[in-house]
């Protein structure tokens, strides 16, 4: 009896060393996967580091696209580079760097090209469509444009940039609720160029006459960074639409003092001197603007000329008494 106990004791140990011989062997090749993931991981930082460093070292674009190029290549023949998803992240990463370099060099129709590779490698992603978004709206196709930051926006419903630039598309067009609309939208999602968006926002509405509304937002965008000179310079122009020459004059008097070389604060202010018939401080702000602007690169030469002419006229009559 005491034999037979100890042969199925010796069954048992035996049996217990074969499970336990085939739990390792199955854990050994999830190890070996676990060490290829981790190797996978490592890699897709060194080729991340390597594109960043080449954006900081490469004085040159075309350098930059040179050397873009070449790691995207290395990306495509990496042995560690197993997963295909991580794969493409990353390749969609390069081609963007590229994307945006041949934009630095105006190149646009390349730059299309490298944002249609990103669509291609994955339609579900937004990025590819809002830059060619992008891209379509400095090239002033405005109904291309629209389609595609559509399209960014189907994919992402949060996406605050595409609201934002759509919204600047349709201010330009003069379909101003609908501009309201996304701007309204990009606004409530809190981007960190807020500031940019109550402007444009506050534009819209005056371009409607909602003068109060418009004003509300500059006043949001000066309560935020006090020396935003475009926000006083617009409100200026807001007071001015109420007869409200007074403010203007201060928000004027402000932006300049913040920005001696404005054109925008100078004509508003001649405005408001006119309004007022100081005459010859109008023409002072006017001649200013010649000064300013000796190329006419604001296109603002044949009106400030032709109101020199009549402010000069002006002068003289109320120096003779004309008028008082």
């Amino acid at each position: 009896m005491t034999g037979m106990v100890n042969t199925i004791l010796q069954i048992f140990s035996k049996l217990r060393f074969v499970i336990i011989i085939l739990l390792l062997s199955s854990f050994i090749p999830s190890c070996g996967l676990f060490d290829r993931e981790i190797q996978q991981d490592k890699r897709i930082a060194e080729f991340r580091y390597r594109m960043n460093l080449v954006m900081d070292s490469r004085d040159k674009h075309k350098e930059r696209i040179a050397a873009l190029e070449g790691i995207i290549e290395d990306i495509n023949t990496d042995e560690y580079l197993v997963t295909p998803r991580k794969k493409n992240i990353l390749l969609m990463e390069g081609n963007m760097f590229i994307s945006n370099e041949y934009l630095g060099l105006k190149n646009y129709k390349k730059a299309i090209k490298y944002t249609n590779i990103i669509i291609d490698m994955d339609s579900a992603s937004p990025k590819g469509f809002y830059n060619r978004g992008c891209i379509y709206q400095i090239l002033d196709e405005d109904s291309l444009a629209i389609l595609d930051y559509g399209k960014a926006l189907k994919l992402d419903s949060d996406h605050s940039d595409a609201y934002y630039n759509r919204g600047i598309i349709y201010e330009e067009l003069g379909d101003y609720d609908k501009a309201l609309d996304d701007y309204n939208k990009a606004i409530k999602l809190n981007p960190s160029y807020i500031a940019d968006v109550y402007i444009n926002r506050g534009n819209t509405y005056l371009a409607k006459k909602a003068c109060d509304k418009a004003i509300s937002d500059y006043d949001k965008v000066i309560n935020m960074d006090t020396a935003n000179v475009k926000a006083y310079c617009n409100r200026a122009g807001a007071y001015i639409m109420q007869n409200r020459y007074d403010e203007a004059l201060t928000d004027c008097n402000k932006a300049i003092a913040l920005d001696s070389t404005n054109i925008n604060a100078y004509s508003k202010r001649a405005s408001i001197y006119e309004q007022r018939k100081q005459y010859h401080e109008a023409l002072d702000d006017c001649e200013k603007i010649l000064i300013l602007d000796p190329h006419d690169r604001s296109g603002t030469h044949r009106s400030v000329k032709k109101a020199i002419k009549k402010l000069r006229l002006l002068v003289k009559n109320k120096q003779a008494g004309l008028y008082k």
